[in-house]
């Protein structure tokens, strides 16, 4: 059974003490490169070679108090794994975090991210190198540069802010007249829920940022807070984006207006 709910706070991803990676920091080849758009804040630097490519990639969510770092390598997997890992910050004790690993739909890139809160990424705007290990995967990057390009990202996390008219969670009154809606149980069948995740009888919650446009169409999809079973985040997005058609809000003028929503989506194995 999967069901799927609104509008809800997110709950940041729990980190603890583990063991890191031992990897030698890799010195950057090259410049960050921002690549910001009207509906996201993405920036993503190259640590390899043309003949083995990796790059550590940043994602910053208009909603939802948290930073999507990225490790992309050269190669493929068969299917979407949630897997554990450690973050390595200079000399300071490790932290624990949930990796999901996978490669995109006709791509030839492993992509490995995951979520940090806004108080534990404070950790790594002052940091020199960030190690990332975990299952089929130990790196660890040189961090210069760092201090720029994330003033440059707050700066395109307000203007994003501004444009999909997001509001403090904390008590500001939203600008517009009625919020973007959908029905987002209709999306989804029983048919949707992974084989993998069956297989393993996984089920869990997944929270995501939504941006909806003026038309009602989702203009990005970001999980904020897994379900602990990768494949099940993966589908939550890949649905979203492709099937969801949503109201559009409405703004203050009357007219439709872009919307920011976090939301969830319950998937539950049927007794």
């Amino acid at each position: 059974m999967i069901m799927a709910l609104g509008l809800n706070m997110f709950l940041p991803l729990l980190l603890s003490i583990a063991a890191a990676s031992q990897a030698t920091p890799r010195a950057p080849k090259g410049d960050w490169n921002v690549q910001f758009d009207d509906a996201q804040c993405v920036a993503q630097r190259p640590y390899g070679s043309a003949g083995e490519p990796i790059h550590l990639v940043l994602k910053a969510p208009p909603v939802g108090d948290v930073m999507q770092i990225a490790v992309v390598t050269k190669g493929r997997w068969t299917e979407a794994h949630q897997v554990a890992a450690t973050i390595g910050l200079d000399t300071r004790p490790p932290l624990k975090a949930n990796l999901l690993r996978f490669s995109q739909k006709d791509g030839a890139l492993r992509i490995y991210t995951l979520n940090m809160s806004a108080a534990d990424f404070q950790m790594v705007r002052g940091a020199r190198t960030l190690s990332i290990a975990a299952s089929g995967l130990d790196e660890s990057f040189e961090l210069s540069q760092l201090g720029p390009l994330l003033k440059v990202m707050d700066e395109c996390v307000a203007d994003l802010r501004r444009v999909w008219n997001v509001t403090d969670p904390s008590g500001e009154q939203s600008p517009l007249a009625s919020r973007a809606r959908a029905n987002l149980a209709a999306l989804l069948n029983d048919s949707d829920y992974p084989a993998v995740a069956l297989d393993h009888d996984q089920s869990g919650i997944v929270r995501f940022v939504v941006l909806v446009d003026e038309m009602g169409r989702v203009a990005d999809c970001t999980v904020i807070q897994t379900s602990g079973a990768a494949s099940l985040d993966a589908q939550t997005c890949a649905i979203v984006k492709s099937r969801a058609k949503y109201k559009p809000a409405v703004g203050p003028d009357g007219k439709p207006a872009k919307d920011a929503a976090i939301q969830q989506v319950i998937w539950r194995v049927a007794d």
